[in-house]
């Protein structure tokens, strides 16, 4: 019937539309890369002694209300050994 060709229709456009994104995303994180890594180097090289913090990548993008009051990053803690 007319209906299902049409809904046929409209899950193959979603399914497109969903391929195009996934594509435009990939393309612009190859360039966000290639920029980030021409200017800066590729490894961080940290020495004995010195304080490092960790980034909680996990609060980053959230919508829950009580993660958004927790630190993004950790106490310093001291390189011990390399």
């Amino acid at each position: 019937s007319d209906a299902n060709i049409h809904m046929a229709y409209v899950a193959q456009q979603r399914l497109d539309g969903y391929e195009a994104t996934v594509q435009h995303t990939v393309k612009r994180k190859a360039a966000f890369d290639k920029h980030v890594l021409s200017r800066s180097p590729r490894e961080v090289i940290f020495t004995k002694g010195q304080l490092v913090q960790f980034y909680y990548s996990s609060t980053h993008n959230t919508l829950e209300a009580k993660r958004k009051l927790l630190p993004k990053w950790s106490p310093p803690h001291r390189v011990t050994e390399r």
